[in-house]
């Protein structure tokens, strides 16, 4: 994308884990190291090319990054790092999680 010169804006909606995992099947391996992905870009970027990343933690932060990037970054490749609460998720989500877990735990239908 950096190399064919693309102008995506491209959003990660990072909340340092794996909410609805730990909801089908909790442990020590849902605990994950949080990632630079800015930076990961930005390493792969390397200066070549136009490329604008960010990172946001709030809705004030959200909206002016957008604005940025529709406007005086709009001949980037844009990358911004929303980053939420680990138990920012829909009801749907996690009830979801739930029924995985519970169909998950049954013993398997011999068919």
């Amino acid at each position: 994308m950096l190399r064919c010169g693309q102008k995506s804006i491209i959003f990660l909606i990072n909340n340092g884990g794996y909410t609805i995992e730990v909801e089908i099947h909790d442990g020590p391996y849902n605990v994950i190291k949080n990632w630079n992905y800015t930076g990961l870009v930005d390493a792969i970027h390397n200066g070549q090319g136009k490329c604008w990343t960010t990172k946001v933690f709030c809705e004030e932060e959200l909206i002016e990054a957008i604005e940025m990037a529709n406007g005086e970054k709009k001949d980037c490749f844009c990358f911004i790092e929303v980053n939420v609460h680990k138990d920012d998720t829909s009801k749907e989500s996690l009830e979801w999680g739930s029924r995985v877990s519970a169909a998950n735990s049954r013993p398997p239908n011999p068919q």
